[in-house]
């Protein structure tokens, strides 16, 4: 399929067969599968880009922060108060 419009226009055409009672054929159900793993994958490359654009702004020093960069600090924090035997909450 030349873009993600053609996969779902076809992804669509098999759907309307089988929901017609008409059962899809062996190279049908192949290429069916195939063209979900492309959509899935277009949807999937969406979410990690948009994702990827993402930042955390610490309410109080304005600081931006990504999420992994986030995540990292929270760990480093929590491994620090747990040696210095803080309350963790």
């Amino acid at each position: 399929m030349s873009n993600i419009n053609d996969t779902l226009k076809r992804i669509n055409e098999l759907a309307a067969k089988k929901k017609s009672g008409q059962q899809l054929t062996p190279e049908e159900l192949a290429e069916k599968k195939e063209l979900y793993e492309i959509y899935l994958s277009f949807i999937r490359g969406q979410i990690t880009d948009t994702l990827d654009r993402v930042e955390f702004v610490d309410p109080k020093t304005g600081e931006q922060t990504a999420p992994k960069r986030a995540l990292e600090n929270l760990a480093k924090k929590a491994d620090q108060d747990i040696k210095e035997h803080k309350d963790i909450h």
